[in-house]
């Protein structure tokens, strides 16, 4: 019986170990070589053509290429596909995040959305009177300079929330927590990853990607949603690619 159950373990933490080293290596070669495949995807779909919404749309299917394809790859030969709509239990109890009832969801969902309206008031106030803006100086290529350009960011955002969210915040800590037997380290090592893989922002930009990846690991442990924390992560680069620069130009300009 236990020589069975061995058996079983392994069969199931062996495959799991290779799609993770696989991950991390999809990581590490973005790193290393500085080009991921998510900018060759990038790439390919923008062409010769200097149309700045068409490289948003390239770089939305290299997103979801690079992190969303490859999760549901993983999930799909580990049998565990299920695991998108419902937290799976091996990341149950992680850092002994209970799940919230009814009354605290509400009240979350409610200091989420008033942190940002704040957030873009104060914006919006800082711009007008000239105040200097503490924060990330990372300005994102794909920033819409313009209505003709919010599209492609919405998609961009859109898919950077739903890849992403798959990539490091249910794959990476599933595959890890099958191999280690600990839901945490499966959960560090997505939130790392998660960081890592935005270096390009530089120090201060990977301080604050920090910060949101580990909000929304909460959000997701706590939950068992994995859709609210898509949602906020793409609503997080919505902020970034389409309100805060309109806010600059509807209060920066001329003032």
């Amino acid at each position: 019986m236990l020589a069975g159950t061995s058996a079983g373990m392994s069969a199931g933490v062996l495959p799991a170990l290779a799609l993770l080293i696989g991950a991390i290596a999809l990581i590490a070669h973005a790193l290393r070589s500085r080009r991921s495949i998510a900018a060759r995807i990038a790439d390919a779909v923008r062409g010769a053509s200097p149309s700045r919404p068409r490289a948003s749309l390239g770089w939305a299917a290299g997103i979801a290429g690079m992190y969303g394809a490859t999760s549901l790859v993983a999930l799909a030969l580990i049998g565990r596909v299920e695991a998108v709509a419902v937290l799976p239990p091996e990341l149950h109890g992680a850092f002994g995040i209970l799940p919230l009832n009814g009354v605290a969801l509400r009240e979350t969902a409610l200091a989420i959305g008033g942190g940002f309206l704040l957030g873009a008031g104060l914006v919006a106030v800082s711009l007008w009177r000239r105040w200097r803006v503490i924060g990330p100086t990372y300005r994102s290529p794909a920033i819409a300079r313009s209505p003709r350009e919010t599209g492609a960011a919405l998609l961009l955002a859109a898919s950077a929330g739903v890849a992403e969210e798959l990539f490091f915040r249910l794959t990476v800590p599933l595959l890890a927590a099958i191999v280690t037997g600990s839901a945490a380290i499966g959960c560090v090592l997505g939130w790392a990853l998660f960081t890592l893989a935005h270096r390009y922002q530089g120090r201060g930009g990977m301080i604050a990607v920090s910060l949101v990846g580990a909000g929304l690991g909460w959000l997701y442990l706590s939950t068992g949603l994995l859709w609210a924390a898509m949602l906020l992560h793409a609503v997080v680069d919505v902020n970034a690619l389409i309100v805060r620069p309109w806010l600059e130009r509807r209060f920066g300009r001329g003032r």
